[in-house]
């Protein structure tokens, strides 16, 4: 009776190595099978890249081949996701080793970053890949507080030096009063890598210490603005207050300066739970001053804003004159060089409904290289 038992012991534990040996087998072919799947899609990206660069040299892309190039980026997105899905599960039931876990994270992490340049690369050849959505009204309020933070600050920025010049008299427009009016300024040159350079105009209410400070944390961010943002700009004004920011230019563009009141930035625009948005009031009021001049009063960005048919934000909408511009920019940017900081979602509701504008401002062959 006693040698049954151990032998019925032996039976399952024989039985048992073999279910743990056939679970390792079936793990291991499951493992070999999803990286074969992820380079053979690596494969399908490489000729989809391939074939959008033809398409975009030929530079006659009909409206049924965007929509059968934007079927498969959807479908590719898709897999990407199921992959992502198969090693979460895999990971949560510990049934893959750690060395595995991160291979296969990093071989779809590539997959993703191979989807995003084609997205970049495209929308900068002037092809846009998109779902079209129907959409009546404006989706944003406005897009500088309801777009992401699209800009960090530790993004690159071309700053190179700057240089104390003194005080001297400068003219500001003070919002709070509101009026134009000359002021005694700190006075600072600021340079960047590509030639460029503007004057910071720190009013005098502000000790030299402080002026620096102002200077040492705002000349980078402004670095980080495309070189056709910052070519028109003058100077960068400081005053205190709460008031919000603006952009001011005369038509022959002698004077087109931008003015901050510092505790609006500080309580209001830097201190944001969604982020702070600095970096994106940068982009929206230079575009004032570098963009807006060479677009209103063009017939052909009259003719794209009908045939967009609608405004990206209700401010854009009830200052399609003035705001339109500077409240799709933003956007702009982001679609075009981004694409990995917005959702799919919010990229398809985008260009449903500035399509038209984005091609207008893709003719104006503007230098926004700093983003790429």
């Amino acid at each position: 009776m006693k040698n049954y038992k151990v032998l019925i012991l032996l039976v399952l534990t024989l039985l048992n190595s073999c279910s743990k040996e056939d679970e390792i087998n079936q793990l291991n072919e499951t493992i070999v099978n999803l990286q074969n799947d992820i380079a053979q899609l690596n494969s399908q990206l490489i000729d989809y890249s391939i074939e959008i660069n033809q398409l975009t040299t030929q530079n006659n892309i009909q409206s049924g081949q965007i929509a059968e190039l934007n079927f498969q980026l959807n479908n590719f997105q898709i897999q990407i996701q199921e992959y992502i899905d198969q090693i979460e599960v895999l990971t949560e039931s510990n049934e893959i080793l750690e060395s595995d876990n991160n291979s296969l994270n990093t071989q779809v992490n590539n997959l993703q970053d191979q989807l995003y340049t084609i997205q970049s690369q495209s929308a900068e050849d002037g092809l846009y890949l998109f779902n079209k959505i129907e959409i009546l009204e404006p989706p944003f309020g406005g897009t500088m507080w309801d777009l992401p933070d699209l800009i960090k600050s530790s993004d690159y920025t071309i700053y190179s030096t700057s240089s104390y010049q003194g005080i001297e008299t400068r003219l500001f427009y003070d919002k709070s009063i509101p009026d134009f009016i000359n002021y005694p300024a700190h006075v600072y040159k600021v340079n960047f890598g590509d030639d460029l350079s503007i004057d910071f105009e720190i009013y005098t209410e502000f000790t030299q210490q402080e002026a620096g400070n102002i200077e040492q944390k705002y000349a980078p961010l402004i670095g980080q603005l495309g070189k056709d943002l910052r070519k028109n700009i003058i100077s960068f004004e400081f005053l205190k207050g709460e008031e919000a920011a603006s952009a001011q230019r005369t038509d022959d563009l002698n004077y087109a300066n931008i003015t901050f009141h510092t505790e609006w930035l500080t309580s209001v625009v830097e201190t944001r739970s969604d982020g702070d948005k600095t970096e994106e009031l940068l982009i929206h009021e230079s575009a004032h001053l570098s963009i807006d001049p060479y677009v209103y009063g063009q017939q052909e960005w009259t003719d794209a804003v009908n045939l967009d048919g609608n405004y990206l934000s209700t401010y854009a909408k009830d200052n399609p004159n003035s705001e339109d511009v500077a409240e799709t920019f933003q956007a702009y940017i982001a679609v075009k060089y981004f694409p990995d900081r917005i959702s799919n979602s919010l990229r398809d509701t985008i260009l449903s409904v500035c399509l038209n504008r984005f091609k207008y401002f893709d003719s104006l062959n503007l230098d926004l290289s700093i983003y790429k």
